[in-house]
């Protein structure tokens, strides 16, 4: 009799985490991480010489900043995510910040990550979508329109390949804001890399 009992009661807490949705339980789970790709500062090198003696003046050269991607990936059936602030952190080969007080910093953003689920109805948002609507699914949400990288850093960095050895970096940032249940929350993209690198080199007489 006790084993029935539990076995009933089993029962009814699977039913009931089903709940009314045709077996689908959505969920309050969060489960989202965070991945940053194709960052680079490209640096177009120009030394600067006197025209009559070919003596070195200085440099005038000019970097291309590429902002990284933030690509967010929520797993099946995590609730989304709406991001307030990141902090970016700049980290150098030796593991130290890069650039000193420069190398780190805070910015405020409003942007959303969707939930780790698609809507089977046409006319309907996610936002709008009804619970027996939803399937769980992988969903990746690109953004590029944050600014991870900044002119300072580009311009140290163009200042170390100026000098010989262009540095190696990488970034780490972590996400902070709500996800969809009013829960506080962050997320940390670590070890991405920065690419730094030369990619012009030429000599302008003056």
């Amino acid at each position: 009799m006790k084993k029935l009992a539990i076995l009933a009661g089993a029962l009814a807490l699977g039913l009931g985490a089903c709940g009314q949705n045709n077996g689908l339980n959505i969920g309050q789970g969060f489960s989202i991480g965070a991945n940053l790709s194709s960052g680079s500062v490209d640096v177009s090198i120009v030394e600067v010489q006197d025209t009559k003696t070919g003596a070195f003046k200085g440099y005038r050269s000019t970097y291309l900043l590429n902002e990284p991607v933030a690509t967010f990936n929520a797993l099946p059936q995590s609730v989304g995510f709406k991001i307030q602030t990141y902090t970016v952190e700049v980290i150098d080969n030796a593991g130290v910040r890069y650039a000193a007080d420069q190398g780190k910093y805070l910015r405020s953003t409003s942007l959303v990550v969707k939930p780790g689920y698609t809507c089977a109805s046409a006319t309907a948002t996610i936002d709008t979508c009804a619970p027996t609507d939803k399937q769980p699914a992988n969903v990746a949400t690109s953004l590029g329109s944050l600014t991870l990288v900044t002119d300072e850093i580009a311009r140290t960095a163009t200042g170390d390949c100026e000098a010989g050895s262009c540095p190696t970096l990488k970034l780490r940032v972590t996400f902070a804001g709500i996800d969809d249940a009013g829960r506080n929350q962050t997320i940390v993209a670590s070890d991405a890399d920065l690419a730094v690198r030369v990619t012009g080199r030429t000599v302008t007489k003056e």
